[in-house]
């Protein structure tokens, strides 16, 4: 349950720091499709979380869940992202249930990745860890080299940097996502 609960408290985060964003683009949703890619770590973390995250299932323009058109939500294989809008309030407890099922909710990931932005939860042995990374607002580290290319449905990460947000250690992501 607290692993469920950290995963609500990083989409909430996401979606209250970046709902300030400009409602310019159109409500245009597309939903996952044949979700591909790994993505690879280094740094001081990897030791308790691996060197590897492989991708399962994402989903673009989730404004519903993220607080913006253009991002992308990433879980790991045997995960999978509802296509229909949560229908719970933000802040019940079953929200993150009700969006994304899990199959093994001890060691599992879920990223939020928008072009200049990235957060993350990754749960080993029921574990968790928080990653924030944002260039956009500057509330956290830089990150680095993001490219979400919407048209293309691939995402490329390349040397971006995210920060643990409790230990302050810093994790570098790198490879290719497709949808």
């Amino acid at each position: 349950m607290k692993t469920i609960y950290t995963i609500l408290t990083m989409l909430s985060v996401m979606f209250l720091s970046i709902n300030c964003d400009n409602d310019n683009s159109s409500e245009e949703e597309i939903a996952s499709t044949d979700a591909r890619g790994v993505i690879t770590l280094s740094g001081e973390d990897t030791a308790e979380i691996g060197t590897q995250l492989e991708v399962g299932d994402i989903n673009y323009g989730r404004k519903d869940l993220t607080g913006l058109d253009e991002t992308i939500i990433i879980v790991p294989k045997g995960a999978k992202i509802s296509e229909d809008a949560p229908d719970l309030p933000l802040n019940d407890p079953d929200y993150v249930e009700s969006i994304i099922s899990f199959e093994d909710i001890e060691n599992t990931f879920v990223i939020v990745l928008g072009q200049e932005l990235i957060s993350m939860v990754i749960v080993v042995n029921g574990i968790e860890r928080r990653y924030i990374c944002d260039s956009l607002f500057e509330t956290s580290i830089a990150c680095g080299s993001i490219i979400l290319d919407a048209e293309a449905k691939k995402s490329v990460l390349s040397n971006v940097t995210v920060k643990n947000v409790e230990t302050g250690t810093i994790l570098t992501m790198n490879g290719t996502v497709n949808w």
